[in-house]
């Protein structure tokens, strides 16, 4: 199973691909975003973020590494510092000690083409589906 800072061995030595990602209105003020991955072999996840603060979908022709992010996994990355953050904590409304409307976390989905950036205060639920359910 695949998890946002871990090795993930099921996703080979390419990047997965990405599916499907849509954004899943709900009552004002909570949004979720649905990502669905293929890893390889027809192997298809669904990560299901709810709550989300803010998303940004980068192409990766156009991204460099960076030593300042602090980060942990491979292709499910969780990040303890990131400039996503530090962007975060400027433009986004929030109470001094983080009490509303959290302390986010970014998350981090890196697929073949496209790199997309999480920073939500609920953590991510991920579970396989079938290539029927996700085509």
């Amino acid at each position: 199973m695949i998890e946002f800072g871990g090795e993930n061995k099921e996703c080979g030595q390419n990047a997965p691909w990405l599916v499907e990602c849509k954004e899943l209105i709900k009552e004002y003020p909570e949004n979720d975003l649905l990502i669905k991955v293929e890893v390889g072999g027809g192997i298809v996840y669904e990560i299901e973020i709810s709550d989300y603060i803010m998303h940004l979908t980068r192409n990766e022709l156009y991204t460099s590494w960076d030593d300042y992010e602090v980060r942990k996994g491979r292709y499910f990355v969780i990040f303890e510092k990131s400039r996503l953050i530090d962007f975060y904590d400027n433009v986004v409304m929030h109470t001094v000690d983080y009490d509303w409307p959290g302390k986010g976390v970014h998350y981090g989905i890196y697929t073949e083409m496209l790199l997309i950036d999480v920073i939500t205060t609920v953590p991510p639920i991920i579970r396989r589906v079938s290539d029927n359910e996700a085509r």
